[in-house]
């Protein structure tokens, strides 16, 4: 993702595409969400590997970034980013599923296993790296050089191939064959009503009135979220008019202080509890469009970044614990990637056509996608504050 995200839709601006092209283009990503992650989910909890499952949507990654570095034009485009996002987009929600599997398993057997937030700041560590290597690579004068961020996504989805071969399993406790003296019952045995399909059971935990409201409002940050991601590298190079090379460094601006947000997130979430930590991460995103909208200057758009550790904690870490706590471990990874289909895939895809739409309306004026935006992200800050109580029984442990 940090050889991809910061870059794509400058190489698609480069491909001669639209603002509205990139922006139907970019929905694609949504679309994917619409379908594979729920169904890798389905797949993990019918118990395939996720490290199976991991290995073979690196492939598809590395294939698809190959295709793309051949495609010109829109039509030929197009179906090369379908696949790439058909392969990213269950990434996410099948790691998250590796972990809480893992956990699980560990739990059962006395194992204590490090908190959820800590594991997920090493792909904060992650995402920072290659915009180094980028910025050394890349010649700013040569708007073909953005093509290197894609071979930088092939050689990193090929060493993530690699090491799927060094995760754990997860058939049985602590990985590997279950002896039959190791069994351990499921502690929500499915009975009468409750049996059925993994997915249709989450789907049923998600249809419960707060878990309910909680993804209504996520789906607004998601609409918000992909507005930002098609348009701010282009709000970059079009407004601030920097070069190519300085984008996957300012990216990495807030990616670093990610990394204290993300290790203070045990603290925040003790204190705060659920509603007001989304409250207070969603408030950034809100406030992170309206500074880019309305104050268009290079400090702006660096400084904005300062807030981007405090969206991640709303999109990425939360949410997911919070999906995890209400869900039982018959349906743990299904839930997750429902959640992908519905709240991140539907709210994606809207928010990247509108955001192509405002744009092309107002002359290639993306200020507009940002000031517009914000409005909606208002909305969600408001829900969360005024009608969203955790109606959980028990405190989430990160």
């Amino acid at each position: 993702m940090g050889s991809i995200a910061p870059y794509m839709s400058v190489y698609l601006e480069y491909r001669q595409l639209s603002d509205r092209q990139i922006g139907l283009v970019m929905s694609l990503g949504g679309l994917s969400v619409l379908l594979t992650p729920a169904m890798m989910s389905l797949l993990a909890d019918l118990k395939l590997e996720h490290r199976v499952l991991l290995r073979s949507l690196f492939i598809g990654v590395a294939m698809a970034l190959s295709l793309m570095l051949l495609s010109t034009g829109f039509w030929w485009l197009l179906p090369a980013f379908w696949l790439w996002s058909l392969s990213i987009s269950p990434m996410m929600s099948m790691t998250d599923g590796l972990l809480f599997s893992v956990r699980g398993r560990r739990d059962d057997a006395g194992v204590p296993t490090p908190p959820y937030h800590r594991i997920r700041v090493f792909g904060t560590m992650g995402f920072i790296a290659p915009s180094f290597v980028l910025y050394g690579l890349m010649d700013g004068s040569d708007p073909a050089a953005v093509r290197l961020a894609l071979g930088c996504g092939i050689v990193v989805s090929l060493l993530a191939c690699a090491n799927t071969f060094l995760l754990p399993h997860t058939r049985g406790p602590m990985g590997g064959p279950k002896p039959p003296q190791a069994e351990v019952p499921d502690p929500h045995p499915p009975a009468g009503k409750d049996k059925g399909l993994p997915t249709m059971l989450a789907l049923k935990c998600m249809l419960q009135p707060d878990v309910a409201l909680f993804c209504i409002a996520m789906w607004l940050v998601q609409v918000v979220s992909a507005a930002y991601y098609t348009f701010y590298p282009l709000y970059l190079t079009r407004v601030i008019g920097l070069e190519d090379q300085w984008l996957g460094l300012i990216s990495s601006v807030g990616v670093v202080f990610e990394i204290g947000y993300v290790l203070s997130f045990g603290w925040l979430l003790k204190r705060l509890g659920v509603r007001w930590v989304m409250a207070l991460g969603v408030s950034g995103v809100f406030a992170r469009m309206a500074m880019l909208g309305f104050f268009p200057t290079l400090g702006v758009a660096v400084g904005s970044q300062l807030l981007h550790g405090l969206t991640v904690l709303a999109l990425f870490v939360l949410p997911p614990l919070y999906l995890n706590h209400r869900a039982e471990p018959r349906f743990r990874n299904s839930i997750q990637g429902l959640y992908a289909m519905l709240v991140l895939g539907t709210g994606r895809i809207t928010g990247s056509i509108l955001a192509g739409q405002i744009a092309e309306v107002w002359g290639g004026d993306v200020l507009k996608v940002f000031t517009i935006t914000a409005g909606i992200a208002a909305v969600a800050v408001l829900i969360f504050a005024l009608f969203f109580r955790d109606r959980s029984d028990t405190a989430i442990t990160p």
